[in-house]
């Protein structure tokens, strides 16, 4: 039934090899890793331009999805961790409704969303509410990439926190060496601007005050020459 629900929104099978034993899963196509848990199924799906992947035991069911952003291919490192902002509500209901299995073909309703900051890489979160079932989601951003979570069965979004902790990109390590590198290379530059606005916002200030200092100057030869002025 899961097989038949998944294959179903893309309209494709499953990949040789079948149903594999749970492990620390790897995309071949480079877009996503993920752990499940122990004793969950794993099933990759050939998805045509993207990656799908079912992971599921007997109470729970987890879809995985990598897909190629063509808006964030030319984003840095630095500003895929530092994008923060919730997405939009509309972009949880679009990822969201082809998964037939837990929406039946309808537009779910966002509950709620929240960005989760506490690791690294900051992880969208959100609660879909469907016909029948609830569904938690995640969706992480990197460049040029975007990873998607479904996950329903359980009672609380508390249990699938290790499952959405344990996504990333095979290529993680190295976008967060770049990313520690281009925030020190940011920081070093504001640092230089800020310095270079404080020295010539100095150097306004301490012409203005010998420019005050030569108008007084100038006053006092004035006087001096005409000492009428004092009367």
């Amino acid at each position: 039934m899961r097989t038949l629900a998944l294959a179903a929104i893309f309209g494709v099978g499953l990949l040789a090899g079948g149903v594999a034993a749970a492990e620390p899963y790897s995309d071949p196509h480079g877009r996503l890793t993920f752990n499940a848990p122990a004793g969950w199924r794993v099933q990759p799906q050939n998805a045509g331009g993207q990656t799908a992947v079912l992971a599921f035991n007997a109470q729970n069911d987890c879809f995985f999805f990598g897909a190629d952003n063509a808006a964030t291919a030319t984003s840095s490192a630095d500003a895929a961790r530092n994008t923060r902002d919730p997405i939009t509500p509309q972009a949880w209901v679009t990822y969201a409704t082809p998964i037939r299995d837990f929406f039946e073909g309808t537009p779910p309703t966002l509950v709620s969303q929240s960005v989760d900051t506490s690791g690294f890489w900051p992880v969208q979160r959100a609660e879909l509410r469907g016909p029948s079932k609830t569904v938690y989601g995640a969706v992480l951003i990197r460049p040029g990439v975007e990873i998607r979570a479904f996950c329903s069965g359980a009672t609380s979004a508390a249990a699938y926190d290790a499952i959405f902790a344990s996504l990333a990109h095979p290529n993680d390590a190295a976008w967060q060496q770049a990313a520690e590198t281009q925030r020190s290379q940011r920081e070093s530059h504001n640092a230089e601007v800020t310095a270079q606005q404080q020295a010539q916002e100095q150097a306004q200030a301490q012409q203005g005050e010998t420019a005050q200092q030569q108008e007084q100057t100038n006053e006092r030869r004035r006087r001096s020459r005409d000492p009428s002025r004092d009367h």
